[in-house]
């Protein structure tokens, strides 16, 4: 019986349609996974389903919207879903969870096929923003299905650009990198830079939102000549004295023929790549980076939805007295949960350091533990908790646990807040 494997997979779950990979350790790259249609697969899954009227069957993606006027029509489900836990179509009730489960459970099945006895090891889904509702609707929804927080993280389409971007061969990450993306919200443009004085490397992020200069609605116009003049002004503009000599494309927006024509111009000085596929595959990057299995050390990835520092604590551990992290840069913070249970040597406080990145500087936090005195050396034992608040601001908790038969746990509980 051969060992069983675990898979490694990106979903992008974009405003319209949803594409699914998996990393191959074979050719060391993400590969599409597609659904057999008309003897073709199919990678571009519009996320939509149709439910017949009579038979409350449930049919998805191309044939979903291909169905008649028999069925419900349930497209564009993202939007729908974030803004309502339940909505009402045609007198049918339907709730954003079991609908987005459902979406989710068909579009997993399709790893079956490619890879029918293997499981999930890590599974990353790229949605458009930064939004909670989607976000915990997709957390709930994997919940259900067997995918708990320990092997799903859901991020954005700017966290998986950037672990796309820097997965790619160094010569095209050297300089500043690119992004315009063009979909049904208009044009928007991102800029990765990447700071390579110290190591490791820290990479950054900047979205500019351009839909109000390009919007989706120019695009429907049919007028080629002017989306094109359109959008090399808007490109001249932002690239403008910048040092970016690699440029990616993505969207349903860029798929007709004024793109092909426009997209000649930026590259003069620069390679710029076209495809639908970017975000599904930096989400399969990001996947292998959090199992552990990543070849991305040297990188941190900073948005602001990620913290800038190392927080560590000062303490004995595996034989020596040293510091050990409890948090790492780049870290989401609003998924940062970390804790260390510690036992005092004649020690009436702790030291928390937390190390930034961008500003290259330290600050140490002493935390006193006078509240928890009146015991021997050696007998109480404590349980440091780091989570955060905000972005800039760490909540440090500590908690008496006591020590066995010997010294009963108080439950008294110290919390700080501290800036980092």
């Amino acid at each position: 019986m051969s060992e069983e494997r675990q898979l490694l997979v990106g979903v992008d779950l974009g405003k319209t349609i949803s594409q699914i990979s998996c990393y191959d350790s074979k050719v060391y790259e993400p590969i599409p996974i597609g659904r057999m249609r008309k003897r073709e697969r199919e990678y571009e899954i519009p996320i939509a389903f149709a439910v017949n009227r009579k038979t409350n069957e449930w049919i998805w993606g191309t044939e979903a919207l291909e169905a008649d006027d028999s069925f419900i029509h349930l497209d564009n489900l993202p939007g729908l879903l974030k803004k309502t836990d339940k909505f009402e179509i045609m007198g049918y009730t339907f709730h954003s969870k079991e609908v987005l489960k459902r979406f989710f459970l068909k579009e997993l099945s399709l790893l079956k096929e490619y890879y029918p006895n293997e499981t999930i090891k890590k599974l990353v889904i790229s949605i458009c923003d930064d939004d909670e509702k989607l976000e915990g609707l997709v957390t709930d929804a994997c919940e259900e299905l067997g995918i708990g927080t320990d092997r799903l993280v859901v991020q954005s389409h700017k966290q998986s650009y950037m672990y796309y971007a820097v997965s790619q061969s160094k010569e095209l990450w050297i300089n500043n990198v690119g992004l315009f993306e063009y979909n049904i919200d208009g044009l928007s443009y991102s800029q990765i830079s990447i700071d390579r004085k110290n190591i490791p490397y820290i990479v950054g992020v900047e979205r500019r939102d351009l839909s109000d200069v390009m919007p989706y609605e120019l695009l429907l116009e049919g007028d080629d000549m002017r989306i094109s003049y359109t959008f090399a002004n808007i490109a001249n503009t932002v690239l403008h004295k910048q040092m970016v000599t690699t440029i990616y494309v993505t969207g349903i927006g860029f798929e007709g023929k004024w793109a092909a024509d426009a997209l000649k111009e930026l590259c003069n000085g620069r390679r710029v790549f076209r495809g639908q596929n970017l975000f599904t595959k930096g989400a399969c990057y990001a996947a292998r980076e959090f199992a552990g299995e990543g070849k991305l050390e040297g990188f941190i990835f900073l948005d602001e939805d990620m913290v800038t520092s190392d927080i560590t604590i000062r303490t004995y551990h595996n034989a020596e007295f040293g510091e050990v992290v409890l948090v790492k840069a780049g870290s989401r913070w609003k998924e940062v949960d970390s804790s260390i249970d510690i036992i005092p040597d004649d020690e009436d406080e702790i030291q928390i350091v937390a190390r930034n990145f961008l500003l290259h500087e330290s600050k140490s936090h002493i935390l006193s533990l006078n509240g928890f005195t009146g015991r021997e050396n050696k007998m109480t034992r404590f349980t440091v908790r780091i989570r955060f608040a905000s972005k800039n601001t760490c909540i440090v908790t500590l908690k008496d646990n006591g020590f066995g038969e010997f010294c009963p746990s108080t439950n008294r509980i110290w919390e700080r807040y501290i800036d980092i």
